[in-house]
């Protein structure tokens, strides 16, 4: 597909800016009613968040921009409806000093776009290490005979620390100070138990079912009842890498919404948990109220 280099109107709603000109989640809408088959042209500073293109055509050029500069990771996942979606990363490469062996390398095509996934449904998930700015293109091909067709592009950025140990650190058990800020800065906070793990090499995540026994915090509608007379039900996510093991007994649950879905952070066994928020409260070094 050849890109027509001009500039489409899009209609994009950004939710979440702060005072400060710096947003925590944005929830964009892109809409292409007009049938105009530029480029659509988005740039986005939020730290994470979803963008849906209803009646995809052209392509749409995504910048991922945090306000702040410093090296940071970004990761996405895309699901279409009736749609095969390519996804394509700019490189800012001058591939006029280059050799051919290297241009090849990048597999990169006339506008400097090395293709990174090529899929119709959910894509696996993409991750991308950058100091400036990510820019992605998605270009879909539409079957005009099928009905309903939408593109909805999620996304996380998250700042390196200069002194990032090995990748297996995050799967080290927390301290009592990060498991007292887990406590009361996590998305969520949930008393509940294992009740199965399933290990998934294609997407390196492993998949922990868990039974909530109580709801200390959480937005959004990731626990369900699946019966009346039944306890509510969820998946939390943790790194494959991590060779988590199901545990018996009840767990304080903590963790992120990422990409959708929920990231498993520090999670002690509740009487653990316990004893540690008691010696908090008694030392004075708990930051937020006990619920």
């Amino acid at each position: 597909m050849q890109f027509l280099w001009i500039q489409a109107l899009v209609t994009l709603v950004l939710v979440g800016l702060s005072s400060q000109h710096q947003c925590d989640e944005c929830d964009c809408i892109i809409s292409a009613d007009d049938g105009c088959k530029g480029v659509h042209l988005t740039t986005l500073t939020c730290m994470d968040g979803t963008v849906t293109w209803y009646n995809p055509t052209g392509a749409l050029r995504i910048e991922l921009k945090p306000e702040r500069t410093g090296n940071f990771r970004s990761c996405f996942i895309v699901n279409t409806g009736d749609v095969k979606l390519k996804v394509s990363r700019e490189v800012d490469l001058n591939i006029n000093s280059k050799s051919p062996s290297q241009r090849n390398k990048f597999e990169l095509n006339d506008h400097n776009l090395q293709t990174l996934v090529t899929f119709e449904g959910k894509s696996k998930e993409v991750c991308i290490q950058a100091t400036d700015s990510v820019i992605l293109y998605l270009e879909p091909e539409v079957d005009e005979t099928l009905g309903y067709k939408k593109v909805v592009f999620q996304y996380d950025l998250t700042f390196i620390p200069k002194d990032e140990k090995s990748p297996i650190e995050e799967c080290r058990p927390c301290s009592e100070e990060e498991i007292l800020k887990a406590y009361c800065s996590s998305d969520f906070v949930i008393v509940g138990s294992m009740e199965s793990v399933h290990h998934h090499d294609d997407i390196d995540k492993t998949k922990i079912d868990v039974e909530v026994a109580q709801i200390i915090r959480h937005t959004g509608s990731h626990f369900s009842r699946p019966r009346r007379d039944l306890a509510l039900q969820g998946t939390i996510l943790a790194p494959r890498k991590c060779g988590v093991s199901k545990g018996d007994g009840l767990f304080l649950m903590t963790g992120r919404v990422r990409l959708g879905e929920l990231t498993m952070g520090c999670a002690p066994y509740l009487d653990e948990w316990e004893a540690i928020v008691s010696r908090a409260e008694q030392e004075g070094r708990m930051e937020c109220a006990r619920d």
